[in-house]
């Protein structure tokens, strides 16, 4: 039930409206009517406030999500970064700079324009 943002928002303004009309109606005397509009005034921003955390968020949750499925799919191979499924991201830097060897192992990789003279980076 809790899978989809707007369900999310709208418990936290449901929530936040009743804690928030109880506040203003016992700690601030506020009569009944203007106590459940100055509640849902304030719950609407921290719903929104709510909001605009999770939708910052969401690409985060996506890419973990999309991890956590392609892992159980066995697709996922260790050392790579998210999206090496030919959107263009690159592997591990260990991952880019070794080759395998037939004995299995790894060996660096070198690359024609390495000399012995110090680089000046």
């Amino acid at each position: 039930m809790f899978r989809y943002r707007r369900v999310r928002v709208l418990t936290v303004l449901l929530s936040g409206w009743v804690a928030l009309t109880a506040v203003e109606r016992w700690a601030e005397n506020s009569p009944w009517p203007g106590a459940m509009l100055s509640g849902l005034l304030w719950a609407s921003v921290v719903a929104g406030v709510w909001w605009f955390a999770e939708w910052t968020q969401s690409p985060l949750r996506t890419a973990r999500e999309s991890d956590a499925a392609r892992a159980a799919q066995g697709r996922s191979r260790p050392g790579r970064t998210h999206g090496d499924e030919g959107d263009g991201s690159r592997g591990s830097y260990e991952e880019e700079n070794t080759r395998s060897l037939p004995t299995g192992a790894k060996a660096p990789v070198s690359s024609p324009a390495e000399s012995s003279a110090p680089s000046h980076r």
